[in-house]
């Protein structure tokens, strides 16, 4: 077999890659690519010393290899909660490995991730994000970038003004919901120059995606139009689609109207006018709980999946299964060879196995694993662990499974999900997870000790343990509207605060971890993850203190009560604390990134408020969502949970004295805060390790008197 060493020019993306990692490392790397002959990704890994070959059938193959050399060689890790990559020794590790698989695609992002996460990130984090992608072997990431510009001028040929464009375009951190059709104008309306400037980032972020041999996901168009619509074409067919959780849903333009497919055709010229062609498009008809109208859904998927490959023949449509979606006949229309079906959280619902690979539609198996990019520790890793391959033996699903997927709705939290969910694309037998957690703590954190192997077991059995029913992570009843629910209190209307493993078993385990605090301070995973499980820790101790609290209460025991709810607020407080170390954990950050995508005062003022409302009151007005994406973050903390918890204590304690006073309306407090402006300073002279430490014994101490 002949190989060919590529050129500078060629071999640019993994060059580039490299040198970000680190100065000098694309000299430690030979790059080869050989296309392969069958339908098989692969990369081979030779040599040592002065230089390791890498040999692999495309640039994301060659980046997730040299991901593995460094893994399993060099005891490095890449995330978005930090990186441990020290200086690579002058005589590189010896090493003759093969890896093949063969599932094609790996799937990235939600819709949910370009608001939860994304939606104010610059250039430079897309740059990182991308390269993280390449080494965790992504090759269909999500591109939903700059769509409002598409929106926009598909919109401009059918008679809109660019301000009525604006009322219907919601606000920056709402546009997950605007492309799943389940919302129109929130947040907004958009200046100027988000459009000019998103269209800018968005071919910046298509040309390194396409340079690494990645295939974007595009939005589709499967009918979803303004409300206003019907104002301009009176006589289209439009299909209510209601609500969704109080916000009024924009219709769907029924498929069979001729104006369907005059639309979709100048929204995919459009597309490609300002972005390129693409090979996948994503998009969902009657997303959560949409109408159908009496339309004929199998006839209206056919015509939305033919306008699609209009433009580009080998177009592939890409839908979710979620919440009952796709329905059989809405499959019974589409091509098979043009339609792929994302198993969203397959790690829990395992739809691929009851509907049977989806009767022969290539599928991908999915993990969603975080929902609001809620920063609580979770991930079902033995269920991650085994699903892939669970889909891979299967005698049915296994001949349409075309690859896997992670589609958190937020990311940058719980690292070692989005490490073992990739890497499962590679395995098809089943892995031995708890060795695997032993070497993920090496590598983690550049460490052979025992204690962390040892923490990291008792997290395996505890946090990250798979347990029937615990879908979501287990919220902190600290960010959960007050209320004495107890057993039943949520932060979001589809969770719960319920501890599904043993939070004893934990807390030795965050001690353990702890154990290598000093010789480890300094390293930047090691004090991420030392403020994550402690943070934890504390969120655990915060709900045996509500239970106590809400028990005292109920038998009118008024010194239990005091020491309960004192006991409560104090967590919170020294949570704040803990978080405000570390910016990562610091709302600051949050807003910063929204104002620092203008540098005009006033749309500034626009994207923090878009920044705030979304992981506060969500909306406007009270709705179910409020709280969903609630978040454990230094400063919101001390200024949007602890005054509303602090309020409804001290109503508690005045009726136990008998007095007659109204329940605390926090609402409009919530209110204030969203519509604030005021700046956030982290404690930047507090060192976030010993801050971990010292929490942690306080709590520790008086809980083992106890």
């Amino acid at each position: 077999m002949l190989f060919t060493a590529i050129g500078c020019c060629q071999r640019k993306p993994c060059n580039g890659l490299l040198e970000r990692i680190q100065k000098g490392l694309s000299s430690r790397f030979k790059i080869e690519i050989q296309a392969s002959s069958s339908q098989t990704d692969y990369f081979e890994l030779s040599g040592g010393g002065k230089q390791v070959t890498v040999r692999a059938n495309n640039y994301v193959s060659a980046a997730f290899g040299v991901n593995w050399y460094l893994k399993y060689y060099c005891r490095t890790n890449f995330s978005f909660c930090e990186d441990q990559l020290p200086q690579l020794p002058t005589d590189l590790p010896p090493v003759n490995e093969r890896q093949a698989t063969v599932l094609a695609d790996n799937l990235y992002m939600n819709y949910c991730t370009f608001s939860y996460t994304t939606v104010f990130w610059d250039w430079e984090r897309w740059e990182r994000e991308i390269d993280l992608m390449a080494l965790n072997g992504i090759t269909m990431p999500l591109a939903m970038v700059g769509t409002e510009a598409v929106w926009r001028n598909t919109l401009l040929k059918f008679g809109y003004t660019n301000s009525e464009i604006k009322e219907f375009l919601c606000g920056p951190a709402y546009f997950g919901w605007l492309l799943m059709g389940n919302l129109e104008e929130i947040g907004g309306p958009l200046p100027d120059e988000w459009f000019t400037n998103q269209i800018a980032l968005q071919k910046k972020i298509l040309a390194r995606m396409r340079a690494y041999g990645m295939k974007p996901v595009f939005q589709g168009f499967f009918g979803m139009v303004p409300s206003s619509l019907k104002e301009k074409f009176p006589e289209a067919h439009l299909v209510e689609q209601g609500l969704w959780n109080s916000l009024q849903r924009p219709p769907v333009l029924d498929p069979t109207d001729p104006l369907f497919e005059r639309m979709a055709k100048v929204w995919y010229a459009e597309y490609e006018k300002l972005y390129g062609q693409a090979e996948a498009f994503g998009g969902d008809l009657f997303h959560e709980g949409g109408k159908t109208g009496g339309i004929d859904v199998t006839d209206a998927a056919r015509r939305v999946q033919t306008a699609m490959r209009q433009k580009n023949p080998n177009a592939v449509w890409v839908i979710q299964a979620w919440g009952g979606n796709p329905k059989a006949e809405l499959l019974a229309g589409l091509d098979k060879q043009h339609t792929l079906v994302v198993d969203l959280a397959a790690e829990f619902w395992d739809n691929w196995r009851t509907r049977k690979g989806f009767d022969g539609f290539p599928w991908l198996w999915s993990n969603i694993t975080n929902y609001g990019g809620n920063i609580g520790l979770h991930g079902r890793l033995d269920a991650i662990a085994s699903g892939p391959v669970d889909g891979q033996h299967d005698p049915i699903a296994s001949l349409s499974m075309k690859g896997i997927g992670s589609t958190p709705e937020g990311i940058e939290v719980n690292p070692v999900v989005f490490d073992l969910a990739n890497e499962m694309r590679w395995r098809s037998e089943y892995l031995d997870l708890e060795v695997w957690l032993q070497k993920y703590a090496e590598r983690r954190y550049g460490s052979p000790d025992t204690s962390l192997k040892a923490a990291w077991s008792l997290f395996h059995r505890t946090a990250y343990g798979t347990y029937a029913g615990h879908r979501r992570p287990s919220e902190s009843v600290f960010c959960a509207p007050p209320s004495l629910k107890r057993d039943k209190i949520t932060a979001s209307a589809w969770s719960q605060s319920r501890i599904f493993y043993d939070p004893e078993l934990f807390a030795q385990g965050v001690g353990l971890f702890l154990q290598s605090a000093e010789k480890l301070n300094q390293v930047p995973t090691y004090q991420y993850d030392a403020i994550d499980f402690v943070r934890q820790y504390l969120a655990d101790l915060g709900r045996e203190a509500y239970y106590k609290l809400v028990d005292a209460y109920q038998a009118k025991e008024r010194a239990a009560f005091a020491h309960w709810s004192e006991r409560f607020l104090q967590l919170i407080r020294d949570q704040n604390e803990l978080l405000s170390t570390h910016e990562r954990f610091f709302v600051g950050r949050w807003l910063a990134m929204a104002r620092s995508k203008s540098k005009q005062p006033e749309i500034q003022d626009l994207y923090e408020h878009n920044a705030r409302m979304l992981i506060g009151t969500w909306t406007e007005t009270q709705s179910p969502v409020r709280d969903y994406a609630h978040k454990e973050w230094g400063g919101m903390l001390r200024d949007y949970y602890l005054p509303r918890w602090t309020n409804y204590i001290t109503y508690l304690k005045e009726s136990l004295q008998g007095e007659t006073v109204p329940v605390p309306d926090s609402f409009s407090a919530e209110k204030a805060w969203v519509n604030a402006h005021n700046t956030y300073t982290i404690a930047s002279h507090a060192d976030p390790v010993q801050t971990a430490k010292k929490m942690y014994s306080k709590y520790r101490r008086v809980d083992e008197v106890r």
